[in-house]
């Protein structure tokens, strides 16, 4: 069962896992994060990155200071160990092929009850590593949570795996963080009917401009 509120014992649990998830892949893969101080470390938030790897809620996840809550495809929840396992890194099921009103209210819950959701905007990954087309999914959840953004990038972790090579790579991961996006202030100038798609072109502008930056790092 997700819980969006957590006990002494599963917090020294957690801390202590993410913290030995976070080294696992800072020491081969020497990751380099940028500008997470921008990311609020209280509060309802939605962090909005570009997605290129199966590792990426966890990459992510472990070094943000804050517990985040991702969705996680139905699929994973049919095999009960996989189920208790991703449901104690905060991953809830969602239905990727139909309209799935149950991942959306537990989405508002755990926003409602100040906690940190991620997302992934595209909807699917992108082996490339090339931005694909915004889904409505943040904009809406963002007009109807009034949560902020913080946009994120992510590199490099799409080349741990080269196909058709058998063999890993070790590429460096890189994340940078961006501004915090005011989902309010484009509610008032824009109106409710068009601040959702305003919000997912500013979330994907913004997520391109970042993978910019630190590709060119």
């Amino acid at each position: 069962m997700l819980r969006t509120k957590h006990g002494k014992l599963y917090r020294f649990f957690y801390i202590f896992v993410l913290f030995f998830i976070k080294w696992f892949f800072r020491l081969p893969f020497r990751v380099k994060k940028c500008n997470f101080e921008k990311i609020p470390l209280n509060g309802k938030l939605l962090i909005c990155s570009n997605h290129i790897s199966y590792i990426d809620p966890l990459v992510i996840g472990s070094n943000i200071g804050r517990y985040v809550y991702f969705m996680a495809k139905r699929e994973l929840f049919s095999n009960r160990f996989l189920a208790r396992l991703v449901t104690f890194f905060n991953s809830f099921p969602v239905n990727r092929t139909s309209g799935d009103t149950s991942s959306i209210r537990t989405s508002l819950k755990i926003l409602e009850d100040g906690q940190a959701l991620g997302l992934f905007p595209e909807g699917t990954r992108s082996v490339d590593g090339q931005v694909k087309e915004g889904k409505r999914g943040v904009g809406m959840l963002a007009v109807m949570s009034d949560a902020p953004i913080i946009p994120l990038a992510i590199a490099g972790a799409n080349k741990i795996i080269q196909k058709p090579h058998k063999r890993l790579f070790f590429p460096q991961i890189k994340m940078i963080a961006g501004d915090l996006i005011d989902v309010k202030g484009i509610k008032q100038e824009y109106g409710r009917k068009q601040a959702s798609q305003v919000i997912v072109d500013q979330v994907m502008d913004s997520i391109k401009k970042l993978l910019k930056e630190i590709n060119e790092d």
